[in-house]
């Protein structure tokens, strides 16, 4: 199967209190299947290469926003997203990819990599009653 290559500028609004915002957000991009490359330009700005016929931007945007990631609204970012969705639903009608398999594995990986252990931060005698 011919690979379909893409690459694509995310940009994101960047909370003031999260000097890692963009780094976070590649991170997460990095482990996902069909996602080659994320370089990060500026800390709300992500250049992402990825192979159109695993996933698409769509797919990579709802991931992000999934996770708590706010994407810039401004009018030209949501025309150039609004025409990259379209020519990517065009370019894989052939190729179906399975979008519930990529967000699985997404979650699979965040998962993963998080501290497990009780994260109830109420006392030891309220958790028993309440």
């Amino acid at each position: 199967m011919i690979e379909k290559l893409k690459q694509r500028s995310i940009w994101l609004i960047e909370p003031s209190q999260d000097p890692n915002y963009g780094e976070s957000a590649a991170e997460l991009l990095r482990n996902v299947r069909g996602v080659l490359r994320v370089k990060v330009e500026r800390s709300d700005h992500l250049y992402v290469s990825y192979n159109v016929r695993e996933i698409t931007l769509q797919i990579i945007e709802a991931l992000l926003t999934e996770f708590g990631y706010r994407l810039r609204t401004s009018l030209f970012c949501r025309v150039m997203r609004t025409l990259c969705y379209y020519v990517e639903d065009i370019e894989c009608t052939n190729s179906k990819h399975d979008q519930a398999d990529c967000t699985r594995n997404a979650f699979i990986t965040r998962y993963l990599r998080r501290p497990h252990g009780c994260r109830d931060h109420r006392p030891e005698h309220l958790r028993r009653y309440l």
